[in-house]
């Protein structure tokens, strides 16, 4: 293992540790609840619970358009092999009550989502329902989002307050920082990212191939954090990559076959902050 300053560097032989960690012992059933969250939407979620007692809440954004378009029953319509989405179980099993929601109704369109949802008012106002609900079950609550879904975790961070602000926030593989007009990035467009102030994790995998996701892009962002009780970023190298489109998660993107890693790292950062 390699290490620097800030940042730790994980060969795929890495992915052995803590491996047995993550087995799992048993299958689990999510509950799926409809939370409502603004006058007239809700948001539709899995529920996952630890088998003993939780240490903290997570809640699971995932990248791409967001519209999971969950079933009643549970079933996953879209994101099935979404980082965040795949590994699900595996924060449960590591301890956390976690939450991997579906977007209101009002934000789909088609099987997709309406234009500049991911950093809208009324996104952030549904996320910080479901951290309020959340509050109920295990607190602290914590935001973990991919991807495109860094703009909605620094969205919630800059403009939520009280029992709807996350206690912390993690991105993974984020689109951070702005490269042209055919993609957002949380500079751009979220803005005022010198309003965060919780506890701060950036995950980058050190061969990202999606342009919009740079791992070179973490020190710059972090700069912007001013107020953040602390920032850390963790690279990760290794892995595997059998994708053809670089910023799809069967890509060093998604962390393919390092999903144990992944949990582990953002597991153990999260039971490490002060409660």
């Amino acid at each position: 293992m390699l290490h620097m300053i800030g940042r730790v560097f994980m060969p795929v032989a890495a992915a052995c540790v803590g491996f047995v960690w993550l087995q799992p012992a048993r299958a689990q059933t999510p509950e799926v609840i409809d939370l409502p969250t603004r006058p007239g939407q809700s948001m539709r979620l899995l529920l996952l619970k630890p088998a003993g007692q939780a240490a903290a809440s997570v809640i699971l954004l995932a990248g791409g358009h967001g519209n999971l378009q969950l079933g009643k029953n549970g079933s996953i319509g879209w994101g099935k092999g979404n980082q965040l989405v795949r590994t699900r179980a595996d924060y449960a099993k590591a301890g956390f009550v976690t939450a991997v929601p579906d977007i209101a109704p009002d934000l789909k369109r088609g099987q997709g989502g309406v234009p500049r949802y991911r950093w809208s008012d009324a996104y952030a106002r549904d996320i910080g329902a479901l951290v309020k609900h959340l509050r109920g079950q295990s607190a602290p609550v914590y935001l973990v989002g991919t991807s495109r879904a860094a703009l909605s975790v620094a969205k919630a961070a800059v403009t939520l307050t009280g029992d709807e602000k996350p206690d912390a926030i993690v991105i993974t593989s984020g689109m951070l920082m702005h490269v042209d007009g055919t993609q957002p990035s949380a500079q751009r467009n979220v803005g005022r990212l010198e309003r965060i102030s919780q506890p701060t994790l950036i995950v980058f995998h050190s061969k990202d191939g999606c342009r919009y996701s740079s791992p070179a892009s973490a020190d710059r962002f972090k700069a912007l954090l001013t107020k953040a009780a602390k920032v850390d970023v963790k690279v990760l190298s290794g892995g595997t990559n059998t994708g053809s489109n670089p910023c799809q998660a069967d890509t060093h993107h998604g962390f393919q076959g390092q999903d144990a890693d992944v949990v582990r790292i953002v597991g153990d950062w999260l039971k490490g902050l002060p409660k």
